[in-house]
C-alpha cells in the first residue's frame, strides 16, 4: 500500500520527521485504536490521534485493538477484554495533577496494579488544562507504540500546581493473570 497524493499532502509535516516517514504514516493509518469513554482527557486524546491519521473507535471490540486508551477512571477489569498482545495506555487526573502509563508486554494491563491516586492538587482552575495534558500525553504514547513498539512500559506523572513532571520505566518480570506470556 502507498500513500495517495492527498494523504501525503495532508500529513506532509509528520512524514518529514525521520521517526515517522511514509512507512510510519502507513502504520498510523492502518492501526486499530480503541478509546474507552469520553471526558476531559479521552476526547482530546481521540482528536489528536485522528489528526495524526490514526483511526480511533469508541465501539471497537477491545480484543481487535492494537492499543486501548482508558482515561476515564475505570479499573483493570474495564480493559480485561483486550487481547494478550494489546498495548494499554491508561491515566487519571485529579484537580491539576495526573498520571499516564503505557503497558506493553509485561506487566500486561490485566495484571499491572493501578498506581496510587494522583497527588492531591487543590487547584480547580487548572483542572481543564490538566485534562488536556493527560489527553496529549496519552496520544503521544499511542503514536510512540504504533511507530516503534517499545520493549516495556513507562509512567509519567505531572502536577500543574507544583510545576512538576516525572517519568519512569515500569519494570515487569511477569504477569499473574497471563503467566508471563504477554
Amino acid at each position: 500500500m502507498m500513500l495517495s497524493d492527498e494523504q501525503v499532502e495532508r500529513w506532509s509535516r509528520q512524514i518529514l520527521l525521520p521517526d515517522v516517514g511514509g512507512r510510519g504514516q502507513l502504520r498510523l493509518l492502518a492501526a486499530r485504536v480503541g478509546v474507552l469513554g469520553g471526558g476531559p482527557a479521552a476526547d482530546p486524546a481521540a482528536d489528536l490521534l485522528r489528526r495524526a491519521g490514526v483511526p480511533v473507535s469508541r465501539g471497537l471490540a477491545l480484543a481487535d485493538a492494537d492499543v486501548v486508551v482508558d482515561l476515564d477512571g475505570g479499573d483493570v477489569a474495564d480493559t480485561a477484554a483486550a487481547g494478550p498482545g494489546t498495548a494499554l495506555v491508561r491515566g487519571r487526573v485529579a484537580g491539576a495533577a495526573g498520571w499516564v502509563e503505557t503497558l506493553v508486554g509485561r506487566p500486561c494491563g490485566r495484571c499491572a496494579p493501578l498506581p496510587a491516586s494522583s497527588p492531591s492538587s487543590p487547584s480547580t482552575s487548572l483542572a481543564a488544562p490538566a485534562g488536556l495534558v493527560l489527553g496529549s500525553l496519552a496520544a503521544a504514547e499511542v503514536v510512540r507504540i504504533l511507530l516503534a513498539r517499545p520493549e516495556g512500559g513507562r509512567r509519567h506523572a505531572f502536577d500543574l500546581d507544583a510545576g512538576t513532571f516525572a517519568s519512569e520505566a515500569i519494570a515487569g518480570d511477569g504477569c499473574a493473570a497471563c503467566g508471563g506470556r504477554a
